[in-house]
């Protein structure tokens, strides 16, 4: 998926900066080497940022997180450096501690143990 659309923004940004349209300069004070160059760092970061998201959304770390099951459900800071959180492993649930130095596992649940917790708790969140 990243490939092609890597491929194909290389060749439009080789397209803009060959165009012998460029290099022309029709006289009367602006500069076309400087739009240039200025378009095409545009068209750079532009790229960049697409190339991010495509790489969260399909990279190796996205497919790490698909065949596993990997979800964080939610997290709660308990304090600067501190976090609880909650993650779907498959079908289960897991609450977890994390710090800087550790991360320690507190609780683990079957789907259907959290999904009733959750019920007690608050009955109206049965209806998702």
């Amino acid at each position: 998926m990243i490939r092609p659309f890597s491929g194909m923004l290389v060749a439009i940004v080789l397209c803009i900066v060959t165009n012998p349209a460029w290099a022309v300069s029709q006289g009367g004070g602006a500069d076309p080497v400087g739009f240039r160059a200025i378009f095409v760092l545009a068209i750079v970061v532009a790229g960049l940022f697409v190339l991010a998201w495509a790489l969260k959304k399909y990279g190796p770390t996205a497919r790490v997180k698909r065949s596993l099951g990997l979800d964080v459900m939610g997290q709660v800071a308990l304090n600067a450096k501190a976090n609880l959180a909650l993650i779907r492993l498959g079908k289960s649930i897991v609450l977890i501690g994390v710090t800087p130095n550790s991360i320690s596992l507190i609780k683990e649940l079957e789907h259907s143990e959290f999904d009733k917790a959750i019920a007690e708790i608050d009955p109206g969140m049965e209806e998702h």
